[in-house]
Protein backbone atom coordinates (compact mmCIF):
# COMPACT_ATOMS: atom_id res chain seq x y z
CA UNK A 1 0.00 0.00 0.00
CA UNK A 2 2.69 2.44 0.85
CA UNK A 3 4.35 2.03 -2.59
CA UNK A 4 1.34 2.33 -4.26
CA UNK A 5 1.15 5.82 -2.17
CA UNK A 6 4.25 6.85 -3.33
CA UNK A 7 4.02 6.36 -6.71
CA UNK A 8 0.42 7.88 -6.82
CA UNK A 9 2.42 11.24 -5.49
CA UNK A 10 5.29 10.77 -7.32
CA UNK A 11 3.14 10.20 -10.41
CA UNK A 12 0.76 13.85 -9.17
CA UNK A 13 4.23 15.60 -9.05
CA UNK A 14 5.38 14.65 -12.27
CA UNK A 15 2.10 15.82 -14.04
CA UNK A 16 2.35 19.19 -11.89
CA UNK A 17 6.00 19.57 -13.69
CA UNK A 18 4.58 18.32 -17.23
CA UNK A 19 7.07 15.37 -17.43
CA UNK A 20 6.94 13.84 -20.61
CA UNK A 21 7.00 9.43 -20.06
CA UNK A 22 8.19 8.30 -23.44
CA UNK A 23 7.48 4.43 -22.24
CA UNK A 24 4.89 3.23 -19.34
CA UNK A 25 7.16 0.40 -18.46
CA UNK A 26 9.44 3.05 -17.66
CA UNK A 27 7.32 4.55 -14.64
CA UNK A 28 6.57 1.22 -13.91
CA UNK A 29 10.05 0.40 -12.91
CA UNK A 30 10.54 3.20 -10.17
CA UNK A 31 8.09 1.14 -7.96
CA UNK A 32 11.09 -1.34 -7.76
CA UNK A 33 13.79 0.84 -7.53
CA UNK A 34 15.30 0.76 -4.01
CA UNK A 35 18.31 3.09 -5.24
CA UNK A 36 18.62 5.87 -8.15
CA UNK A 37 21.60 7.65 -8.81
CA UNK A 38 21.79 10.81 -10.08
CA UNK A 39 24.98 12.96 -11.07
CA UNK A 40 25.38 16.48 -10.29
CA UNK A 41 23.57 18.24 -13.13
CA UNK A 42 20.63 16.00 -11.80
CA UNK A 43 20.12 13.67 -14.57
CA UNK A 44 19.79 9.97 -13.89
CA UNK A 45 22.78 7.15 -15.77
CA UNK A 46 22.91 3.90 -16.92
CA UNK A 47 24.20 2.26 -14.10
CA UNK A 48 27.99 3.29 -14.57
CA UNK A 49 28.49 5.57 -11.14
CA UNK A 50 30.65 4.00 -8.55
CA UNK A 51 30.43 4.83 -4.84
CA UNK A 52 32.78 6.74 -3.41
CA UNK A 53 31.73 7.97 0.58
CA UNK A 54 28.85 6.46 2.77
CA UNK A 55 26.94 7.93 5.32
CA UNK A 56 25.04 5.28 7.57
CA UNK A 57 24.99 4.87 11.32
CA UNK A 58 26.11 8.87 11.81
CA UNK A 59 29.39 8.07 10.28
CA UNK A 60 31.23 9.15 7.50
CA UNK A 61 33.13 6.59 4.90
CA UNK A 62 35.42 6.44 2.13
CA UNK A 63 34.58 3.55 -0.73
CA UNK A 64 38.17 2.67 -2.14
CA UNK A 65 37.77 0.32 -5.43
CA UNK A 66 38.17 0.20 -9.22
CA UNK A 67 35.45 0.18 -11.30
CA UNK A 68 32.88 -2.38 -10.40
CA UNK A 69 35.04 -5.07 -9.21
CA UNK A 70 33.89 -6.12 -5.83
CA UNK A 71 37.16 -8.01 -4.39
CA UNK A 72 39.36 -4.75 -5.04
CA UNK A 73 38.94 -2.15 -2.50
CA UNK A 74 37.26 -1.79 1.34
CA UNK A 75 35.59 0.65 3.39
CA UNK A 76 37.60 3.32 5.72
CA UNK A 77 36.15 5.58 8.35
CA UNK A 78 36.89 8.82 6.62
CA UNK A 79 39.59 11.11 8.13
CA UNK A 80 40.85 8.05 10.67
CA UNK A 81 41.15 5.62 7.59
CA UNK A 82 40.34 2.47 10.20
CA UNK A 83 38.75 -0.64 8.12
CA UNK A 84 35.36 0.20 8.66
CA UNK A 85 33.88 -3.40 6.81
CA UNK A 86 33.61 -4.55 9.74
CA UNK A 87 31.21 -1.66 11.04
CA UNK A 88 27.58 -2.69 12.10
CA UNK A 89 26.32 -0.06 10.20
CA UNK A 90 28.14 -1.13 7.66
CA UNK A 91 27.89 -4.97 5.54
CA UNK A 92 30.25 -5.59 3.47
CA UNK A 93 30.15 -9.36 1.57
Amino acid sequence: LCVTISLSIGCSDMVRKHVLVRKLAAVETLGSASVICSDKTGTLTEGKMTMVNLFSGGVAYDVEGKGFDPTVGGIKREGSGQDGSGDIAVRSS
